[in-house]
């Protein structure tokens, strides 16, 4: 029984590595998902930037095309002063005069806001670009690390499943059966004892039961977590003759 417990700790110790490594290789769609997210994240800042700037360049030439409106407007009044006939003439057309200056006022102060605007835009735009370049440039490179991990993880997984099974095949299959039993509801299934106390969930061994670990000729389990209990160096190998 030493024996089928030693076997019972290798394949607990594959079971960890085979665990691990699933559990990794698993994660690589999210991982390669998380990559993708990052790039259109800075893809997008870099489209919305895009966007603002290119309504604010639109914005201006608006606002241009209506000052000239404007300003020819308020030439062609100025050049009716003096054809005017009458005061109530002469007032209303003092009176579109004074709109026309305002109109052109207002769209100088529009297109001093547009400047500005666009000021704005273009330096978010040139950070997104920066961003954008560095995370694509990151990307590739995590996802190149990635695609080599995920190959080593293949293996890994082929390799220790191969030797779960070799292993599997040494060990009696109700000491196997028992062990997978423990295993598919909690981990570790096997643990040491100290001071006639389980170290898996900290309840003292009955003093039976404990005599029986020392003894290692079969299988004892905690009566409180049901974990297989073994005592450390009664798993041994025997000193050579």
């Amino acid at each position: 029984m030493v024996e089928g417990l030693q076997r019972l700790i290798e394949l607990q110790g594959l079971d960890d590595e085979l665990y691990a490594a699933e559990s990794e290789h698993a994660n690589v769609p999210e991982r390669r998902r998380e990559l993708e997210e990052r790039c259109s994240a800075g893809e997008e800042k870099l489209a919305v930037g895009s966007e603002a700037l290119h309504t604010a360049e639109m914005e201006q030439r608006r606002v241009e095309g209506e000052l000239q409106e404007q300003e020819a407007l308020l030439k062609k009044l100025e050049g009716q002063q003096f054809q005017v006939k009458s005061n109530e003439a002469y007032t209303a057309l003092l009176h579109e005069m004074e709109q026309a200056r305002r109109a052109i006022s207002d769209c100088e102060t529009r297109i001093l806001e547009s400047m500005e605007a666009i000021e704005v835009a273009a330096a978010s735009v040139s950070e997104a670009e920066v961003e954008v370049a560095a995370v694509r440039e990151q990307g590739a490179t995590e996802e190149t690390a990635l695609d080599e991990r995920e190959k080593v993880l293949e293996a890994e997984v082929a390799r220790l499943r191969g030797e779960r099974d070799s292993l599997c095949a040494r060990i009696e299959s109700g000491v196997l059966a028992h062990y997978m039993r423990i295993a598919s509801r909690r981990r570790p299934a096997v643990v040491s004892i100290a001071q006639e106390m389980c170290l898996g969930c900290r309840v003292n061994i009955p003093p039976q039961n404990y005599i029986e670990i020392l003894k290692a000729e079969r299988i004892i389990t905690c009566g409180n977590c049901h974990r297989i209990l073994i005592q450390e160096p009664k798993l041994e190998a025997p000193a050579a003759p």
